[in-house]
């Protein structure tokens, strides 16, 4: 299924799946609210400033890098900010050197690929906290969260970047809720944490119900 043929309208959720949910004002309050000290996937990394905000605030023993890593090849995008960030320099070099230390500490793992690739290197059953900004497709946001399913920890956390129908800014539709909602019905994931956005491009935390 194309993101052209992706469900119009995303599946409704349930109460059961909404009673612990909180709203909260931006992402970056996920930092103040998530347990600290664990293990962290990122996928779809881009300049990494929520890398930095994680690693700062959340202080994980372990940090997965996921990204393609191509953003040199489009240095006009963001008004001109990634050519501007990057300076000439090869994305993967300019994220690998901003995050230097936390590298050679072995803290973070860059695995450079597409995020299916990515995330089937990581033990299962390890990460308590994803956070899902890759290709926004129905498709490509339906098998991540069929794999990271596997990934996650019993108490983990998974968080979906840009949770809305379409950029509208570039008229780009997506399939993040759609996606994500028939995820959350069909694994019984419940939304704990709905982070909203000025140009609502806003993202949720989804965690497993306990039985």
């Amino acid at each position: 299924m194309s993101i052209e043929s992706s469900p119009k309208w995303a599946a409704t959720l349930p109460d059961r799946l909404l009673k612990n949910s909180r709203v909260i004002g931006h992402r970056n309050q996920f930092c103040e609210l998530l347990p600290r000290g664990k293990t962290i996937c990122e996928i779809g990394v881009a300049l990494g400033d929520f890398t930095e905000l994680m690693l700062t605030n959340l202080k994980p023993c372990k940090f997965y890098a996921i990204d393609i890593f191509v953003l040199h090849h489009v240095p006009d995008m963001w008004a001109g900010r990634v050519g501007t960030t990057l300076n000439g320099k090869d994305h993967l070099d300019f994220y690998s050197d901003r995050f230097f230390d936390d590298k050679s500490r072995g803290i973070l793992e860059i695995l450079k690929g597409d995020s299916l690739d990515g995330i089937s290197k990581i033990p299962d059953f390890s990460i308590d906290i994803a956070y899902v900004d890759a290709n926004h497709s129905y498709d490509s946001v339906t098998a991540e969260l069929d794999l990271l399913r596997s990934k996650m920890s019993s108490d983990g956390y998974i968080i979906m970047n840009d949770y809305l129908m379409e950029d509208w800014l570039t008229h780009t539709p997506y399939g993040v809720v759609q996606a994500t909602n028939e995820f959350m019905i069909r694994e019984n994931w419940e939304l704990i944490y709905f982070a909203l956005e000025g140009g609502m491009f806003c993202d949720v935390a989804i965690k497993k119900c306990r039985e």
